[in-house]
């Protein structure tokens, strides 16, 4: 149990986020949210607004993803043309688009996913008041509050993103490093020195009020760096130097050999570029150094991606697509460059129109790529559905069909239906304190039950229960929910697997209890007051036999009965297939068994020839498996016979 829990991960943190909307929309508003180590509030107020207008689903969710991710596409445009040219802001923005980091980004519900706009508006401001600089000093109007108007808001737009994603923390160095080249190369004129300051005084005013909470709140704001970094010995093991040179060479390595290796940020190793795009992105790389010496804009573009991999570099996990997206979107302009190059290349060799040809064909192998390896590759990934919670979202939508109320697995919003009278859901506390997908997709209600929390009455005779227990701890003190007089079914629910397991194991088993109907006399009666109500015989599709047997025990049974399921030829000397086992799937043996009860027990037998009802025999028993002591079919009078019955 404990190597379980512990090796779940942290796959649930962005529906925790859903949580925390709940709260806020609750009157509970947070300025920092300390679940999952501390989180930035401003992604999770966004999402607090969706799931006011679209309820506890997925979509809303995600929906603020999209919009943001749009949104980054528009301002990298705008913000290529400031610093460059408005091709070069198009191809940025065509890049960005297309780029499968970017595209994931923009449909699952990371916080991580503000950082990028946040960095694109205060680049793209910023490089606005640099232009009017040099359009008002021509003018000899420096002083001016059109000039200082866009740094003000670049300062703005800077202090917000410390309130999306930690990453941002490390911002600060790269412009240091940049304000120091500025000054070296001595292109800080006065005017650009009173508009730098103007920039910081209003992020310093925007980032106050954060500065001041963690003062207050040192280990809520700060504990998570510690935890990642590679200065733990229990992530450096003993070697922080070797660490720091193997995650430096992984994370220049993220753009073209090897990215991040969790489903739930990239395509498992898929680096940020394909090989065409990479080509030009070396290029571009390759012009901003050249042209860095004398053009600020392509020195800072290279400062910028170098000082924002700083994140993954000193973290575990390298290179890890949340920690280094920082980069996105500068580190699309060396692409776009290179791209730019290319087309003035091939336009004066050749017309602007093929050239511009040749460039949307390279932009088409990247769309290519990205719809193959996310929507195709990515999509079939057995693993995939794990990282994401898929087995809590089919407990969640379980329930929620169960009740009647809440998201029901499709449509993009939550319906607030009427509950289905008779009805009550009850859930191990496992499935529900600790699953915050859970708990953010199914809504509170009166026939809800989590055991060990609520007080609230037991099931009675007649209700209709849904009972999802936790497989790996003692079932029997629970079952006692289901009302007596109920016809109980056991299944096993969705798989889950963490971040360290190499396999997915069983997340929750299903009991079902519903009012038995009146049955006639039983089909079969075995000693120790077991009798055969019933049964079905199905051939599915793949030609597998279902068996479904309707067992019921008239007294309380003390011992656990193994049953079985043969089937035979006609003369009964040959089994062609069998199951035996505990009976429910081994989750309900015979000792809990509660007299009136009905039990329906299934069993799938797979054959090695088609089922015939003229040559085949199904044999229906029971044995105690320490003693192989087969329980005799009863006759009329009582009297044992034989050790199985045969079904028709």
């Amino acid at each position: 149990i404990r190597d379980v829990e512990r090796s779940r991960g942290l796959g649930d943190v962005y529906k925790r986020q859903g949580l925390d909307a709940l709260d806020v929309l609750g009157g509970d508003p947070s300025f920092y949210f300390p679940a999952n180590n501390g989180r930035e509030p401003l992604f999770i107020y966004l999402v607090a607004l969706a799931v006011g207008l679209l309820g506890r689903s997925p979509f809303a969710l995600r929906m603020v993803s999209f919009f943001v991710g749009v949104l980054t596409v528009a301002v990298t445009v705008a913000m290529g043309r400031m610093l460059f040219s408005r091709r070069v802001g198009l191809l940025a923005g065509a890049v960005l688009a297309v780029t499968l980091w970017h595209v994931h980004l923009s449909r699952v519900g990371f916080r991580a996913v503000l950082l990028p706009l946040f960095i694109a508006l205060a680049v793209w401001q910023g490089a606005v008041g640099m232009r009017r600089i040099g359009e008002s000093t021509s003018r000899r109007r420096a002083g001016c509050f059109s000039t200082r108007s866009p740094w003000v808001m670049a300062g703005v737009f800077y202090g917000l993103s410390f309130y999306t994603y930690t990453a941002a923390r490390f911002t600060p160095v790269a412009l240091a490093v940049f304000v120091a080249y500025l000054f070296l190369t001595r292109r800080a004129s006065r005017v650009a020195r009173i508009a730098l300051g103007s920039a910081f005084l209003a992020a310093s005013v925007t980032v106050l009020p954060l500065v001041i909470y963690t003062i207050a709140h040192p280990g809520v704001v700060l504990g998570r760096p510690g935890q990642v970094s590679i200065t733990n010995p229990a992530i450096n093991g003993g070697d922080p130097w070797g660490t720091l040179g193997r995650h430096l060479v992984r994370a220049l390595g993220l753009f073209f050999w090897r990215g991040d290796f969790i489903p739930r940020h990239n395509v498992p190793w898929r680096p940020l570029f394909d090989p065409l795009t990479a080509a030009f992105f070396v290029v571009g790389l390759g012009i901003c150094a050249d042209r860095g010496r004398r053009q600020p804009a392509y020195a800072f573009t290279l400062i910028w991606i170098a000082t924002l991999l700083l994140p993954t570099i000193l973290a575990e996990d390298a290179p890890h697509f949340l920690r280094a997206v920082g980069i996105l979107p500068v580190t699309i302009i060396p692409a776009a460059v290179g791209l730019e190059a290319g087309w003035q290349w091939l336009a004066k060799r050749t017309r602007p129109g093929l050239a511009s040809g040749v460039i949307v064909a390279v932009l088409a192998v990247t769309v290519g790529s990205t719809t193959w390896d996310y929507f195709g590759r990515h999509a079939r990934n057995p693993e995939l559905g794990c990282a994401f919670e898929a087995g809590e979202v089919q407990l969640a939508v379980e329930v929620n069909r169960f009740l009647g109320t809440g998201w029901n697995g499709s449509g993009l919003t939550a319906t607030a239906g009427e509950l289905l009278p008779g009805r009550r859901a009850v859930l191990a506390n496992r499935l529900w304190d600790q699953r915050p997908t859970v708990r953010f997709l199914v809504p509170d209600s009166d026939a809800l039950t989590i055991l060990g929390e609520d007080t609230r009455p037991r099931p009675v005779p007649g209700e209709t229960v849904f009972l999802a227990l936790w497989p790996y701890e003692d079932l029997r003190p629970y079952v006692e929910w289901l009302p007596a007089g109920s016809l109980i079914t056991v299944r096993e629910g969705a798989l889950e697997q963490g971040d360290l397991e190499t396999t997915p194991h069983l997340l929750y088993v299903v009991f079902t209890a519903t009012p038995a109907e009146a049955s006639a006399a039983p089909e079969v009666r075995f000693a120790e007051g077991l009798t055969l109500l019933g049964h079905d015989i199905e051939v599915e599709a793949d030609g597998t036999l279902r068996v479904r047997l309707r067992w019921q025990a008239t007294v309380a049974i003390a011992t656990d009965y193994t049953v079985f399921v043969h089937l035979v030829d006609m003369d009964g000397e040959r089994v062609l297939a069998q199951s035996d086992g505990y009976p429910a799937g081994g989750y309900y043996p015979t000792s809990w068994w509660r007299p009136g009860d009905v039990i329906l027990d299934e069993h799938r037998l797979t054959l090695s020839e088609p089922y015939d009802p003229a040559r085949h025999r199904l044999r229906v028993g029971w044995y105690e498996l320490q003693t192989m002591y087969h329980l005799p079919v009863l006759d009329e009078n009582g009297q044992p016979g034989d050790e199985y019955a045969i079904l028709e």
